[in-house]
């Protein structure tokens, strides 16, 4: 056993991450839980900012806290050059879970062990589905931890995305 790299974008985070999470740790002693495009918030595919986002985490896995290292990522143009910002920035870290192809393929080129991770009720438990439900009116909180939720809530995220979506279809309409 040892550390495992667990990398997503939490937008937010729900039940299939913390399905992963709890997956990875009966493999592994710890696991670094890296939120990745971390400068990214506000827009309809990223509304929560790095630190909601690790907020949400770190409260929906407070009985894992002592297994669960919790950082964050900005993307960058460079694809090596964001493998190479993980590997000198993050605590050491023997293997990473994703079912992403090219992250696959970047840590594999780099010596590192790759494993996929079990998806739990893609279609309901993803990130696009719950943001949609959300900007619907639509039920949705049973799709993340109650922990996340009331996060959610606490930061009026149901409506910034409700808010964020009628922006971006106004640019798209060409109004602002």
């Amino acid at each position: 056993m040892g550390r495992g790299l667990y990398i997503g974008r939490f937008q937010p985070f729900h039940n299939g991450h913390y399905m992963v999470i709890k997956d990875i740790l009966k493999n592994e002693d710890e696991v670094i839980v890296c939120v990745a495009a971390s400068q990214l918030s506000y827009t309809i595919s990223n509304p929560f900012s790095s630190g909601e986002r690790i907020e949400m985490i770190l409260r929906s896995l407070k009985e894992l806290r002592n297994r669960v290292i919790v950082l964050s990522s900005p993307n960058m143009e460079s694809n090596s050059l964001w493998v190479d910002n993980i590997i000198d920035t993050f605590p050491s870290f023997e293997k990473v879970y994703t079912n992403n192809n090219l992250v696959r393929l970047l840590w594999e080129k780099r010596g590192y062990k790759t494993s996929e991770v079990k998806f739990y009720q893609k279609d309901e438990l993803n990130g696009t589905s719950i943001r949609k439900r959300i900007s619907m009116n639509q039920k949705w909180d049973n799709l993340v931890p109650p922990e996340t939720n009331k996060y959610i809530q606490e930061i009026n995220g149901e409506n910034r995305i409700r808010e964020i979506l009628k922006i971006e279809e106004k640019l798209r309409e060409g109004i602002f």
